[in-house]
């Protein structure tokens, strides 16, 4: 596997300790402006750059031959990027979060949000948490963990602290009990981790083709 490493951030970085040397086909960020003919050295690029820069990039991820494991957040996927990959048969892998234990942490949400049919005035909440130069708020995770409790009311509250790598905590409160459901990131090599287990998963897994969600993949192997 020739990995492509596009963006030389905290957790693109983590990507390139966790790849081995030999690995590596290229590593591009604001000094090594990445083309179409570069990248299409490498079988898979794993991006982790901002939704600005994951924009201004896209027509030559899209041009290209390379699988994509993009890892950028806040970014709209539009039905007319999908349509483009899909129709030149491209594979992508998109995740807001691409710790693997939080495929499982999907279908926890999924069940306590039926306790909404079970328990009258049961509410639900989540506080999020991230290092002040995250962007977005609420962050992606967070809208994800709301969208899978598939409730009728969460609200998300959203915090920034100095180098804090991502926290969130669900609250599920009636009158009778409180249920509390926090998963926490010690170290960006987490994030790094699920982005080359996707990157091994389709190159081993050829001709994958398609637009998925990280989630779907992972699930797919349980």
């Amino acid at each position: 596997m020739k990995v492509a490493v596009i963006g030389k951030g905290k957790t693109g970085q983590a990507v390139i300790d966790l790849l081995k040397d030999n690995e590596i086909s290229d590593i591009f960020d604001s000094q090594n402006l990445v083309t179409v003919e570069k990248l299409n050295k490498a079988d898979v690029a794993i991006v982790f750059v901002n939704a600005v820069a994951l924009r201004s990039i896209l027509p030559i991820l899209l041009q290209s031959k390379v699988m994509v494991v993009c890892g950028s957040t806040g970014f709209d996927y539009t039905d007319e990027i999908i349509d483009s990959v899909n129709q030149n048969a491209q594979t992508w892998v998109v995740a807001n979060n691409f710790s693997l234990s939080m495929v499982l942490i999907k279908q926890m949400l999924s069940t306590l949000g039926n306790l909404q049919n079970l328990v009258t005035n049961t509410s639900f909440a989540l506080l999020e948490t991230h290092h002040i130069e995250k962007l977005d708020a609420p962050s992606g995770t967070a809208i994800s963990w709301q969208k899978w409790l598939s409730v009728d009311n969460c609200p998300i509250e959203s915090i920034r602290k100095e180098d804090v790598k991502g926290e969130h905590r669900l609250v599920v409160s009636n009158p009778y009990e409180k249920i509390e459901l926090k998963h926490t990131a010690h170290d960006r090599r987490l994030f790094a981790q699920g982005a080359i287990w996707a990157a091994r998963f389709v190159c081993k897994n050829e001709p994958l083709i398609g637009f998925y969600q990280f989630d779907e993949l992972v699930g797919g192997v349980l």
